[in-house]
């Protein structure tokens, strides 16, 4: 570390040299008087002169908390000065606030060291510091400063389950909890029939054995899983007026995190596909290890990536396949992959990601009075909700991302098709 002069210790050398020159030109007693005071600060400077011997330890060097929490930084600063004075500082980074918000002031009494506390607005991955440690001697004539190293933190996004049920209408895996058609190995009760060689003792009922005299066994509908697919897409990050307001990326992860977490507690295997490149792809999985994984994606999304133009499509899909299409649904390639994914076979839900509020009526007071922003936005929403009412027309739901419940109904109303009647062909 590197051991410096201050501007005070400069400027009492600079006036002791005018003022010891003046009094000897003028010869006078008076301005040897006023030069003393400035002799003795540079005696004093001088003999106090300390060594450099100043240890700082920082911890924790990277942490992972969830939305909405905050983390304390412990700042411990050793040094061999009497009567020093430390100071340290962080610089402020925007995305997150400090408590206390420019620095304060640390002790080397104090065993425990100085806490400072980082509070993140949303979700993400911040780099906090480096803060800057610095020690100034009694005199104010030396000094010498070093860096903490930076603070990875890491906040992952809320990630609370939906409302609502499953939504799944036919499952496609072999062992699951979604409810099936077929008769077999379960726990929901399908019927009562007349017992048939091959079935299970333990299925006999009893109950109505013993009321009709012959035997009669439970019958089961099996229970299976199904495969999820969420995609994501993030060619263009749409930023309300208010700089305070989600995006539609926030609007995308904290969706994307509430649907694996509630098809995670089914069994059933998640995959994310990334139209874009903000966040990425995830390879399909299940249990509580890929939800954590998902999670640490969905922090790691990088909010700095320019717009793309560029659409990276779905490959293949299975027959009965739950597709989440999160999107704010304004360019006509998101638009055209949304209907190629239903032609495909798969069941697929709408959810859009459309800051509330943008391009509607009141939103044109926050485009300058000068340009035509606000009528464009205006234009280019009405021609948004004309193609959504087309998207519905062809049996695709398209619903706003509005917290968890938003997608309740759609959902249930699914679920509700597993027990509607068929009609059988040829009758």
């Amino acid at each position: 570390m590197h051991l410096s002069h201050t501007p005070a210790l400069l400027r009492s050398l600079v006036a002791a040299a005018v003022l010891g020159v003046v009094a000897v030109m003028v010869q006078r007693v008076d301005v040897v008087v006023l030069m003393v005071p400035f002799v003795v600060h540079l005696a004093w400077g001088w003999r106090s002169r300390p060594h450099v011997d100043l240890v700082v330890e920082s911890r924790p060097k990277a942490v992972v908390i969830p939305e909405g929490e905050s983390v304390s930084m412990v700042t411990h600063a050793t040094h061999a000065w009497r009567s020093a004075l430390v100071t340290l500082q962080w610089p402020v980074r925007p995305g997150i606030s400090l408590d206390p918000d420019s620095g304060t002031v640390l002790d080397a009494a104090v065993p425990e060291g100085v806490r400072v506390a980082v509070q993140p607005e949303r979700w993400g991955r911040y780099d906090v510091g480096p803060g800057t440690v610095a020690v100034c001697d009694p005199s104010g004539s030396w000094r010498a400063s070093t860096t903490t190293p930076r603070v990875t933190v890491t906040v992952r996004p809320t990630s609370s389950s939906l409302e609502g049920g499953s939504g799944v209408a036919h499952p496609i895996g072999i062992v699951g909890m979604h409810r099936s058609r077929r008769r077999g190995d379960g726990s929901d009760l399908a019927e009562v029939r007349e017992f048939r060689p091959g079935d299970r003792l333990r299925r006999i009922n009893w109950r109505v054995t013993s009321r009709l005299g012959a035997l009669h066994v439970n019958s089961t509908l099996t229970e299976r899983d199904t495969d999820v697919l969420i995609v994501a897409d993030t060619l263009v990050d749409i930023v309300p007026a208010r700089p305070e307001a989600p995006t539609s990326l926030d609007a995308t992860v904290r969706a994307i995190a509430a649907i694996s977490r509630h098809y995670g507690g089914f069994g059933d295997r998640v995959a994310i596909h990334d139209l874009g490149r903000r966040i990425g792809h995830v390879r399909p999985g299940t249990g509580p290890r890929h939800a954590r994984m998902v999670l640490n994606v969905l922090s790691r999304a990088n909010r700095d990536v320019p717009d793309w133009d560029r659409l990276r499509p779905v490959g293949t899909v299975t027959s009965g396949m739950l597709v989440f299409f999160c999107s704010p649904l304004l360019e006509r390639e998101s638009q055209d992959e949304l209907v190629r994914l239903r032609r495909l076979g798969a069941e697929v839900i709408g959810v859009d990601t459309l800051p509330e509020g943008v391009g509607q009526f009141g939103d044109i007071r926050s485009f300058r009075r000068d340009t035509f922003l606000g009528e464009a936005w205006m234009i280019r929403r009405m021609e948004r909700d004309e193609a959504l009412a087309r998207l519905r027309s062809i049996g695709i739901p398209v619903t706003p991302w509005r917290g968890t419940s938003s997608l309740a109904s759609v959902l249930l109303s699914m679920e509700a098709a597993r027990s509607a009647p068929r009609r059988v062909p040829g009758r």
